[in-house]
């Protein structure tokens, strides 16, 4: 089997010997080392022989990783480039990114994470090269109208996986078949909707979105399909559904999981047969729409316990893209911080204009179980009560500042006071995000019985965790 040529780039020894072993201890991919303790030893190498990693230390006796950076892409732009860094300097890693490094380590280094940024690297590189070596057409690179990837659109993004999803979005953009798009809450689901109806030939026509867990069961056939006077009690007058209200646009369906399963029946006649029956009408309703859905729940189980019918699932999992979470892609962090930060001061007349490196790290070590919703709730906050032109730690909220290390583990900041400056509405919210989160735990993460437990409804239960930015750790 060939081997991948790793180059790793530190002028402590120790380090070098810690990558050394780790990589040695992988079965596949087979790795060989080749140490450098200095800039001039690490050029050398880059250029006598074809690497196809390159590990660098980001400050070295006689000069950066910038320096290690510049010269490894100018001879092969697809070698992967990672930084390794200590925890304070992780903006300055993050600058690097802008330059064509991958990913980051923060030090110490551990063997694990080590043997997990190879195989992603060397994994993604060997993707790059076949890609490369596959003969395409501008065709093959756009979506109907002309337009580019998605990725420029939706922003920047350093993490490979939100890459894979864009790239998935773009290809589907084009057609007209329908997408499911998986996604914890606040990962964005919506915004990827809006981004594939936009590059998408229905461009010109409605978006609608309904998030059909914000109805009560007994209205969403009625809110979906619409309904004629006097089709129940309170129906006054005649009233468009959703399907609709996105004639010759595309209808996005939010929370699909919550849909009861006799309007999935309804459901499955008007995506079989492109049409409507109204509540209370004998007259079908043509329809001329595209269908994205959402759900942040296992449809697969769901299926397998009769929750949700088989045949609508397949029906609607044509195309399936997986936005990752936030705790997933935190080389993301950083770029979404600066994007929020310029938003809400513009929002706010507020003359913040940056974040100190401390309040950047809290942020970049936090979980974010609320994702990408819950980072942009904190910086709202905080440009709002900011006194000065960076954003500190102290303007954070005292939860990302003192997150248990492990999500379930609810007693680590029990016995902690909050402060006196937290506001009453504060302390209630970390009281109750604290006996969610213990219910669940309790009962390994079965949400009925934790909903029993609390003495609330499951469907409560779901929209009190959105609310308090919780997704179930088990």
């Amino acid at each position: 089997m060939e081997k991948s040529v790793v180059l790793a780039v530190d002028d402590d020894p120790v380090q070098l010997e810690i990558i050394k072993t780790a990589a040695s201890k992988l079965e596949y991919p087979l790795i060989e080392v080749i140490p450098a303790e200095n800039v001039s030893a690490a050029l050398a190498v880059l250029d006598d022989r074809p690497v196809d990693m390159v590990l660098t230390d980001q400050r070295m006796p006689d000069g950066t990783a910038v320096d290690v950076v510049q010269h490894s892409l100018a001879i092969n732009p697809l070698i992967p480039i990672v930084v390794m860094t200590a925890f304070e300097s992780v903006e300055d890693a993050v600058k690097l990114l802008k330059k064509g490094v991958r990913d980051y380590l923060v030090k110490p280094l551990r063997p694990q994470d080590i043997q997990q940024i190879l195989i992603s690297s060397l994994e993604w590189h060997r993707r790059e090269r076949e890609i490369q070596t596959t003969t395409t057409t501008p065709e093959d690179l756009t979506v109907s109208g002309g337009s580019k990837d998605l990725a420029p659109s939706f922003g920047e993004t350093n993490a490979e996986s939100m890459r894979r999803a864009l790239s998935m979005a773009s290809r589907a953009a084009g057609t007209e078949s329908s997408v499911l798009i998986h996604g914890e809450s606040g990962t964005g689901k919506e915004v990827m909707a809006r981004l594939i109806h936009a590059h998408s030939t229905r461009a010109a026509g409605p978006f609608v979105p309904v998030n059909v867990a914000a109805f009560p069961e007994t209205l969403v056939e009625s809110e979906l399909f619409g309904h004629r006077k006097g089709a129940f009690t309170g129906a006054t007058g005649e009233r468009e559904g959703y399907f609709q209200r996105a004639a010759g646009g595309t209808l996005f369906i939010d929370e699909l999981g919550d849909i009861p399963l006799y309007t999935q029946v309804k459901l499955l006649r008007a995506i079989q047969f492109r049409e409507v029956y109204p509540l209370g009408s004998e007259t079908a309703v043509k329809l001329n729409v595209r269908i994205v859905t959402a759900t942040n729940r296992n449809l697969e189980e769901m299926v397998k316990d009769g929750e949700f019918r088989e045949d609508l699932f397949y029906r609607l999992n044509v195309i399936s893209i997986e936005i990752p979470p936030l705790r997933e892609r935190r080389l993301d962090i950083p770029l979404l911080t600066e994007r929020f930060i310029k938003r809400y001061a513009r929002q706010n007349n507020r003359s913040v204009d940056g974040i100190s490196r401390r309040a950047l790290n809290y942020l970049v070590r936090y979980r974010f179980p609320g994702n990408i919703r819950e980072l942009e709730n904190i910086l709202e906050r905080a440009v709002v009560l900011s006194r000065g032109p960076l954003i500190t730690e102290d303007d954070l909220p005292p939860f990302v500042r003192e997150e248990p290390e492990h999500p379930g583990d609810t007693t680590a900041c029990d016995d902690e006071p909050l402060g006196e400056e937290v506001s009453l509405d504060e302390q209630i919210h970390a009281l109750e995000r604290r006996l969610v989160l213990a219910a669940l735990e309790r009962n390994g993460g079965n949400q009925s019985k934790a909903a029993r437990e609390l003495e609330i409804t499951e469907r409560r239960l779901r929209s009190r965790m959105e609310r308090l930015g919780i997704v179930n750790p088990y």
